[in-house]
């Protein structure tokens, strides 16, 4: 940053003679009038010199903006965050009378850094001097001093040089930078900017004008469409639009834009080809903000080109991918430090849930780059290295009675990236790496639906020529799905292929001992419960001398809950409660769900119903990473409950929303289970009132599968707590119940859909209701 500038005066530009050499002015004239332009600029109030001037209004962000007024005292405050989040406008926002002085030098469109803020802070050359000791002369000169550098992503080594040395030397300057990734200097506090907040799917019109993302792509699009307005017939649509372009300022308004000729439908129908559609941004505003390609391509030409092969393969994915993922679809030993640099640079974003990290690319980011990698030949290369990752997850697990819960858990946060692996190794004919790809989805087990492969998947697998170890796992999986589905006799066929071919190697006790499982649990049910208990006995032997507890555990359990079926449940109690003992010594809560179930069905049996609904509550409880395994649990319960006649209504709720899920996936209940379901919904048909009995029902029809979870585990309401609720909220209440949304409630009692979810609160508040659900049951009791 040194530079020799030519001597001249400083308020005049006149040259300097040498005889004069270190003087900054040809006149005592021309001093004093420098320094009543000085005086005058202190004088003033708060200065804000060649600040930009927006013309359309700024929405939002009002966290953000308190936030940043809380770093007053920080001398260097980075805002960073991808393409279009609005970054400058915030900027522009924040500093507004926050200093005597401030300077505000736009670098995106300049190549030298130092002369920019020289030009910014209007800084007059010294004779003899550097050019960086007339800028600090000019700083000095004001108490308050700020400067703002706006986009200096491209300039980031020369900027970061220039910071460093005015912090140095004004030690009263404050420093705002606006960036894509930080300077990483000392002292620098970095503040994130991020999308917009965005409102729920199913937001009504008074909920999502609540949140910034919405206000945005209205106000944008009244500004082209004075007509338009957010109302019940397309609420839906802009929030849909807005969570699609995940809430970044730049997608909303260029999208909203397009009303003039889009309707919101529209808009959202044509966001597969946003960067096409997002174009025509205002004429004013810089070429790379005009569209969301140079917006985006702004910061991947910045890449190095490893950052940018990196960007383009991980794109190809499509769904967010942890470290282990990264490294081999990257084709590197360890990827931390390209995933760093692009999280760095506001190219990919992190997520944090339970302790464990995963990355993923906003989504118009991603597709940019997708453009990029289909332009490098890429697609084929990432298929391949995600085959290669899935099968070298899968092939070390195919011989154990059950593949371990890290492989699980591994499987399930990357499930997206099974169907790929499937899809390749079937386009290349490659069928033995097809078939690992296919025991990969089968073995996941995830919350948003039902375990496994489908059954068409299998079938197709198991046509296929494969190594002989592979055909046996993926035919006691393929008994497995239907066993679940009550095909008990297709169970038997696929289970008796793999014990045949367990039986020929007689190397792998593991996957020997599951096939045995499978089988007996078959026979038991196709008319062969002697030949069913030799066979579990003939597992447990090979399982004996095992490390495996888990292995044990399962087997031990599926043992138990077949006994329970055919009537023995004193001989399935020791069996369980070894299960349960080494579920629990192992430490994986989840694992225990299953189990938990039996023991609660042992209990049932054995008629003691208050024992039985503690053990289906705490299945409930430690089941809830996997929920979608949890309706055999809410049945449980509500038989529990029917036993001791403490929550008919309660019972029948959940017994009708666990036989929707049961719908939904084809989970056919074994013959025995399924009888005491049908007779606790008779006894609950006859002891609960008419209208009460309807409202039970439509509560369990309208209720999601987390939503009974939530209902079963919440303690029954106080009676002494009904006399708090008002009758306008238990009319309301009422109306609830009858399935009414808050707009229909309102426009029913003539008041706002606001006052209405305002009742609702404080009625489920009152009553240490959960959630709306609840509140529905509560009203139908209140029914004669």
């Amino acid at each position: 940053m040194v530079m020799t500038a030519t001597a001249a005066c400083v308020t005049c530009g006149n040259p300097l003679p040498e005889a004069v050499a270190g003087r900054r002015y040809c006149s005592n004239a021309c001093r004093q009038r420098a320094y009543r332009e000085r005086s005058s600029a202190r004088e003033d109030s708060p200065h804000d010199s060649a600040l930009p001037a927006p013309l359309d209004t700024f929405v939002g962000r009002r966290e953000e903006l308190a936030s940043l007024a809380r770093t007053e005292t920080a001398r260097l405050v980075s805002l960073v965050g991808p393409a279009g989040a609005g970054k400058t406008r915030l900027a522009v926002q924040h500093v507004a009378r926050r200093a005597d002085q401030t300077w505000w030098a736009a670098l995106a469109p300049v190549s030298d850094a130092v002369q920019a803020v020289y030009t910014a802070v209007g800084a007059h050359p010294l004779p003899n001097r550097s050019v960086r000791d007339a800028v600090v002369a000019e700083i000095e000169q004001h108490r308050r001093p700020l400067l703002v550098l706006d986009n200096c992503e491209h300039l980031l080594a020369d900027v970061a040089d220039v910071v460093s040395e005015l912090l140095a030397s004004c030690p009263r300057l404050r420093v705002l930078v606006t960036s894509r990734e930080p300077l990483r200097l000392a002292g620098e506090q970095v503040f994130a900017v991020g999308e917009l907040e965005l409102p729920p799917a199913e937001a009504d019109v008074t909920e999502a004008l609540r949140y910034d993302s919405v206000v945005l792509f209205r106000d944008r699009a009244v500004s082209v469409d004075r007509s338009f307005e957010v109302d019940a017939t397309n609420v839906a649509d802009v929030v849909a639009v807005c969570r699609s372009l995940d809430g970044m300022p730049l997608a909303i308004e260029l999208a909203a834009r397009r009303i003039t000729v889009l309707s919101p439908a529209d808009i959202l129908a044509r966001l597969g080809d946003r960067l096409a559609l997002l174009t025509g941004g205002p004429r004013a505003a810089e070429d790379r903000h005009r569209t969301l390609r140079t917006a985006i391509g702004w910061s991947y030409d910045l890449l190095s080109e490893e950052e940018q092969a990196a960007s383009r393969r991980l794109a190809v994915l499509g769904v967010p991918f942890d470290l282990g993922v990264a490294s081999a679809v990257c084709g590197v030993a360890d990827a931390l430090e390209l995933l760093t640099g692009l999280e760095q640079k506001s190219l990919l974003v992190v997520d944090r849930v339970g302790g464990h990290t995963t990355f993923r690319q906003l989504e118009s980011v991603r597709l940019y780059c997708h453009e990029r990698a289909i332009a490098h030949a890429d697609i084929s290369l990432v298929a391949d290295r995600v085959v290669e990752w899935v099968c070298s997850v899968v092939e070390p697990e195919i011989s154990s009675f059950f593949p371990s819960p890290p492989v699980v858990l591994r499987l399930d946060r990357n499930v997206g990236l099974l169907a790929l692996a499937v899809k390749r190794t079937a386009e290349t004919g490659d069928w033995s790496r097809h078939a690992l790809a296919i025991v990969a989805m089968a073995w996941t087990s995830t919350p948003h639906g039902p375990r496994g492969a489908t059954t068409e998947l299998l079938h197709q697998a198991l046509s296929r020529p494969m190594p002989q170890a592979y055909r046996s796992v993926l035919a006691v999986l393929a008994a497995m799905h239907h066993r679940v589905r009550g095909g008990w006799h297709v169970t038997r066929r696929f289970a008796e292929e793999s014990l045949a071919i367990e039986r020929a190697d007689a190397r792998r006790p593991g996957t020997t001992a599951r096939a045995l499982e499978v089988l007996a649990s078959a026979e038991a049910h196709t008319g062969g419960p002697e030949l069913a208990w030799r066979l579990f006995d003939e597992a447990a032997a090979l399982l004996r001398e095992s490390d495996d507890k888990l292995a044990r555990a399962i087997l031990l359990n599926s043992y138990g809950w077949t006994l329970v079926q055919h009537g023995f449940p004193d001989r399935a109690a020791p069996l369980v409660h070894e299960a349960l003992t080494l579920t629990r010594l192992i430490g994986l809560p989840h694992m225990l769900n299953p189990v938990l179930h039996t023991a609660g069905a042992i209990t049932l049996a054995r008629n003691s119903f208050a024992e039985a609904v503690d053990l289906f509550r705490e299945s409930l409880e430690v089941g809830s990473e996997h929920p979608v395994d949890q309706y055999y649990d809410l049945e449980g319960l509500a038989l529990g409950l029917v036993g001791v006649g403490s929550d008919d209504e309660r019972a029948l709720s959940l017994l009708v929303s666990a036989a929707a899920v049961r719908t939904r996936y084809d989970f056919r209940a074994e013959p025995y289970w399924q009888a005491l379901l049908d007779e606790a919904r008779a006894v609950c048909r006859e002891r609960i009132a008419a209208g009460r009995l309807r409202a039970a029902e439509s509560t369990g029809e309208r209720m999601s599968l987390a939503q009974a979870i939530s209902y079963a585990l919440t303690a029954r309401p106080n009676a002494e707590a009904d006399g708090l609720v008002s009758a306008r909220e238990l009319h309301v209440a009422t109306l609830v119940a009858e399935g009414l949304t808050n707009r229909q409630i309102g426009q029913r009692l003539g008041i706002s859909p606001h006052t209405v979810a305002r009742h609702v609160t404080h009625a489920r508040s009152k009553l240490g209701l959960r959630s709306r659900a609840q509140l529905a049951v509560w009203a139908g009791r209140q029914t004669p």
